[in-house]
């Protein structure tokens, strides 16, 4: 893996196969992004919050935060989606912001964040041993 390289090569190819965008539209894709939702309501303050969306994907979870009122920034290492989410960001009144970046390098202060989200990374680190193998 070369430096410009954020993640493994076989991550990489993956996301750039499949859909990532329409996941969470179709078949159990619907009951884990309502269920996330859910969980995620329990720890992130009514009030306008700072929230990074570690691993954020297309922005899905990042644009339905924005539309809350939150101000989000969205982290993701893999460029298809990060052309998808920043479309998506555009098109919103609250835009969220999109880094290309992954999880073990978060280029943000110390308490920066009121709320961190990462739970497409711990996908890849539990299935792989590891997101950057």
């Amino acid at each position: 893996m070369n430096s410009k390289q954020l993640i493994s090569r076989d991550i990489e190819l993956f996301y750039n196969k499949a859909s990532e965008e329409t996941r969470l539209n179709k078949g159990m894709g619907v009951f884990e992004f309502e269920r996330i939702k859910s969980l995620i309501e329990k720890y992130v303050p009514s009030t306008s919050s700072k929230i990074i969306d570690v691993g954020g994907g297309t922005g899905k979870y990042s644009e339905w935060l924005a539309k809350k009122a939150h101000d989000v920034y969205l982290i993701e290492p893999v460029l298809k989606h990060i052309r998808i989410a920043q479309d998506r960001a555009n098109k919103l009144k609250n835009k969220y912001s999109v880094y290309l970046g992954e999880a073990r390098n978060l280029d943000f202060p110390d308490n920066f964040a009121d709320v961190i989200i990462l739970h497409g990374p711990l996908y890849h680190i539990a299935v792989s041993g590891g997101i950057l193998n």
